[in-house]
């Protein structure tokens, strides 16, 4: 449980990090600069976005635009992050197996370790995830 927690916490501090910044903009938004990567993935989509979008002239999905890049840019990173936690764990967990001879606690805390990697893996998986469900929410097709 207390992993859990801090692992939500983590969670929270990048998402205060990375999200929070560029929702919390002084003053009117006049325009956003989308990466081109973001832009083919939601072309994908089946969203219709070009790297500038001008609010000011614009009536079509330019906001849309906007929000799945910064979650894009925000899943990139948790993606990565969380890749690199489950593989520093993976091989911590390789290191006690091999360093643990026939103490069955410590191998019982290396296969824990390896389980925590695999949840860690699958959460990072659903990050991929996560645009998608955004564009669901907030009405694109």
């Amino acid at each position: 449980m207390k992993k859990i927690i801090a692992l939500a916490g983590v969670v929270a501090v990048l998402f205060l990090a990375v999200v929070a910044p560029a929702l919390a903009q002084t003053g009117p938004v006049s325009s956003c600069k989308i990466s081109q990567t973001n832009v083919d993935r939601m072309t994908a989509l089946g969203v219709s976005c070009s790297q500038s979008c001008d609010y000011s002239g614009n009536t079509g999905s330019c906001g849309l635009c906007c929000i799945l890049n910064t979650v894009y840019t925000f899943t990139d990173w948790a993606f990565f992050i969380l890749l690199a936690i489950a593989v520093f764990y993976i091989i911590l967990a390789g290191i006690k197996f091999v360093t643990s001879g026939d103490n069955p606690d410590e191998v019982a805390k290396a296969r824990s370790m390896i389980l925590y990697a695999a949840v860690g893996i699958g959460v990072a998986l659903l990050a991929r995830a996560v645009p998608s469900m955004v564009k669901f929410v907030l009405g694109g097709q």
